[in-house]
């Protein structure tokens, strides 16, 4: 009887650890990480000098999509041309192997994206 109730006991216990845990797991999913942190960490992982960084991240800000004047979000063909004139802007600004790196970068987001 005493086996059987330490058993349940421990039972519980471990039930309650896990569901914690995969509870705090999944609080933060949903959130957008912040724009200006995650562009500050591209700055890092790139390793940009001073003023590649200011334009980098000058670069980073136009391409955030806007909202028109009715609220709308610009269109998929409009944020492609923004891209596209924002990766020609950070060519000049990046060395080859930080481009190659940056590139390599953008991948990754938009697969967390999915998740």
């Amino acid at each position: 009887m005493n086996r059987i109730m330490k058993k349940q006991i421990l039972s519980l216990a471990l039930a309650l650890f896990l569901g914690t845990a995969v509870g705090m797991a999944q609080e933060n999913r949903g959130e957008r990480p912040d724009p200006s942190k995650r562009i500050e960490q591209m700055v890092t992982d790139l390793g940009l000098n001073e003023t590649q960084a200011k334009e980098f991240k000058a670069v980073m800000e136009e391409m955030r999509p806007n909202r028109d004047a009715s609220g709308e979000r610009p269109s998929r063909e409009e944020m492609e041309k923004k891209r596209n004139e924002a990766d020609a802007k950070l060519k000049k600004i990046l060395t080859d192997e930080q481009y190659k790196k940056y590139q390599n970068m953008r991948p990754q987001r938009g697969q967390r994206r999915g998740k």
